[in-house]
């Protein structure tokens, strides 16, 4: 995290789910790890490529 908060993720949260970070604005996306954890990954969007 950019902005050192700390997020609280709500227990009944589920993967996928997006929280925004009200500090700092930046949004985030919660995936699961291989034994079932909880993890923030930044979500990036990324533009539309309309090639050339």
């Amino acid at each position: 995290m950019d902005c050192g908060a700390n997020l609280d993720v709500p227990n009944d949260s589920l993967q996928g789910e997006i929280i925004g970070c009200p500090d700092c604005g930046l949004d985030f996306v919660i995936e699961m790890d291989e034994s079932g954890n909880k993890q923030l990954r930044e979500l990036l969007i990324e533009g539309e490529d309309w090639g050339e």
